[in-house]
């Protein structure tokens, strides 16, 4: 295994920046540590290194560590402009938003689950959805018709800064609570 205290921890702190940067998506630590010949205890070093690097030299990224792997997110403190770009890019209808907390809160869930909640038709926005990698297709119910049960994402999950479904539902539990709790 590599030692991380080698002269070559800044090209490996670069290839590391590389390799999460070019990733769509959460790179697994497992695969990390294949990556870079490194076990478990030294690839943790590696990115708290490599973390500490991003803050201390005021770099736009941060790394993010979660149950998917690592990644590499903006700054807090550009989301100000982070935000200007975002906010061109094509934005999420209504109706989508509230198909997709169904969809987060009661998976897996078929569509007429759906549009029994929302009280309307939903085949277009699950489609455009399922389009934007939000919403993913997780098999078929045990029922007459056997109809397609759907669920979000790893790209849900990212885009909303979240690890798992459960963290999102005790996030939102928790909000609750203090909601009732002022209102008492």
């Amino acid at each position: 295994m590599t030692d991380v205290n080698q002269p070559t921890d800044t090209s490996l702190l670069a290839h590391l920046e590389a390799v999460l940067f070019s990733a769509a998506k959460p790179v697994p630590l497992a695969l990390l540590g294949e990556l870079f010949n490194l076990d478990e205890a030294a690839l943790d070093q590696v990115l708290q290194l490599y973390s500490e690097q991003l803050v201390t030299y005021q770099r736009g990224l941060r790394l993010k560590l979660s149950g998917v792997g690592a990644e590499l997110v903006s700054a807090p403190e550009s989301s100000a402009y982070v935000s200007q770009i975002r906010q061109r890019e094509d934005r999420l209808s209504p109706a989508a938003m509230e198909t997709l907390a169904v969809i987060a809160f009661k998976q897996p869930v078929t569509k007429s689950e759906i549009e029994e909640v929302r009280g309307v038709n939903c085949e277009k926005v699950l489609k455009q959805l399922v389009t934007r990698d939000l919403v993913m297709e997780l098999g078929r119910k045990e029922s007459i018709g056997r109809p397609v049960l759907y669920g979000t994402t790893d790209t849900f999950l990212r885009s909303v800064g979240i690890e798992s479904v459960e963290t999102l539902k005790q996030e939102v539990a928790t909000q609750d609570e203090l909601t009732v709790s002022k209102e008492t």
